[in-house]
């Protein structure tokens, strides 16, 4: 072993001494880079002389020395609130605005259906039971009466299990958007459809019956996280679908791969914004608080919403 090679070895010992103090945050940026090429070599040195057979007390020697410099480079992410908050400050709202055009899509055909189901059912509401199942017009004549009159009718005992029972529903239907792309996309567009039609059976009938500004004063608060959720779920499902359809310069396995952990990160993202949505829905939105007041609420949780989605710096920390 050659003079050089020797102050490299102890070189990179006394670095890899330094990180067991300090850690890597201890070293400065050179010593980082210095630490990076040490390593490297020695690397390369070790395969040397394992390929070789030299000396096997030296290979054992730098064995040892390349496994601890190993265990530094290749270490696991550290796991911690810094990771939690890097997702929410930048990774989710990075990935909304990258895919923003799927997002949009996804919109565009609920908001569609919705208004389709609103003429249709404005104009001759018998048609309505065309659209939806018996049940569901059950379910929409439960709703006209619940607003007929400003009333509280969830009694606070009832509220969080009602709010559990809202987030599991909600994020039911977030994952079966988000899933229903592995069919071409088609599922998705199912469900978008579907969610659109009873949007807008239910805006036709509350207006008809002269509730309109009691139903949106109780949609509202919750309305405007819990709506775009859906959206952007089913915006992760599309993406899966245009996927397979145009996988682009990959094979579609990997194509789908690569998708997959872009549209996973819309699909957490938007669990989280499902929860925050629940707990409004349960606590909030059917209290008798004054219309006024809920709609300025929602007005306040939209922007901050199109904020931090589009608008936001983003910067891991």
């Amino acid at each position: 072993m050659n003079a050089n090679r020797s102050t490299q070895w102890q070189r990179l010992s006394e670095i890899l001494d330094q990180i067991d103090r300090r850690g890597l945050k201890g070293l400065s940026s050179d010593e980082l880079l210095e630490f990076g090429k040490l390593y490297r070599r020695a690397a390369s040195e070790l395969s040397f002389m394992r390929a070789h057979g030299l000396d096997p007390n030296l290979t054992n020697s730098l064995n040892q020395l390349v496994g601890r410099a190993y265990g530094h480079v290749y270490r696991a992410e550290t796991k911690g609130f810094s990771s939690i908050a890097d997702f929410f400050l930048c990774e989710f709202p990075s990935t909304v605005r990258a895919l923003w055009p799927f997002i949009a899509v996804a919109t565009g055909i609920c908001l569609l259906a919705g208004l389709f189901a609103f003429v249709l059912t404005w104009t001759n509401p018998q048609l309505a039971t065309t659209l939806l199942p018996p049940e569901f017009q059950k379910a929409i004549e439960g709703i006209v009466e619940r607003h007929r009159i400003a009333q509280d009718w969830m009694p606070f005992s009832m509220r969080p299990a009602e709010s559990t029972g809202i987030m599991t529903n909600n994020i039911g239907v977030a994952f079966f958007a988000f899933s229903g792309g592995i069919l071409l996309g088609f599922g998705t567009i199912y469900i978008l459809v579907f969610n659109g039609l009873l949007l807008g059976a239910v805006a036709a009938a509350v207006a008809q019956a002269g509730v309109s500004f009691n139903f949106w004063a109780f949609v509202a608060p919750h309305g405007v996280i819990e709506l775009p959720a859906i959206f952007i779920s089913a915006g992760a499902g599309l993406v899966l679908g245009y996927t397979l359809i145009s996988p682009g310069d990959y094979d579609r396995k990997t194509a789908l791969k690569l998708a997959a952990r872009k549209a996973m990160v819309l699909v957490l993202g938007v669990v989280a914004m499902l929860v925050v949505a629940g707990t409004i829905e349960a606590f909030f939105s059917p209290t008798l608080t004054p219309e006024p007041i809920k709609f300025m609420f929602a007005m306040v949780v939209a922007i901050c919403l199109i904020l931090y989605l589009f608008v936001m710096p983003l910067k891991r920390r």
